[in-house]
């Protein structure tokens, strides 16, 4: 580090020195004795590296905001989708068990009807045995009558 000091006896490359001229810096340096300030000198190092950690924070904060906003996201629309599933589970088993219960009732419709119509077909069936067995009955008794011999009235 170089010091801007009132003597002339340093180098002149890139250091200001004090040549007497009433400027508003020299003003500053009048009656200032040793070193005011080192050429180089960073004097704002301090607020700048503030202000870049502020910045870094901020950022921090904004990332860590959005992950969590991203996971608070995911997890509302699982939370949807297992619930969307629930209930589409929960109709389809409402609907298959009333599917199932209709196919019992008409199976059940189906077979009372087959053992009507059976209990029809056997109870007509037994009618016309029986009437083919009164009509077979009356045809031999009016053969076993037409051999033999009526008295005349």
């Amino acid at each position: 580090r170089r010091c801007v000091q009132e003597t002339v006896l340093m180098k002149r490359t890139k250091e200001t020195f004090y040549n007497g001229l009433p400027t508003q810096h020299n003003q500053d340096l009048q009656g200032v004795s040793g070193c005011k300030e080192f050429f180089g000198e960073d004097l704002q190092y301090d607020a700048r590296t503030k202000h870049f950690k502020n910045l870094q924070k901020d950022w921090l904060n904004q990332q860590k905001f959005e992950k969590e906003m991203q996971k608070s996201q995911e997890k509302e629309e699982e939370n949807t989708y297992a619930n969307q599933t629930l209930e589409l589970n929960r109709m389809r088993g409402m609907l298959d068990d009333d599917f199932k219960s209709r196919k019992k009732d008409i199976q059940e419709a189906t077979k009372d009807t087959n053992q009507i119509l059976a209990q029809q077909k056997k109870d007509k069936e037994e009618r016309e045995k029986a009437l083919r067995r009164q009509q077979e009955q009356a045809e031999i008794q009016s053969l076993l009558e037409r051999g033999q011999k009526r008295p005349f009235p």
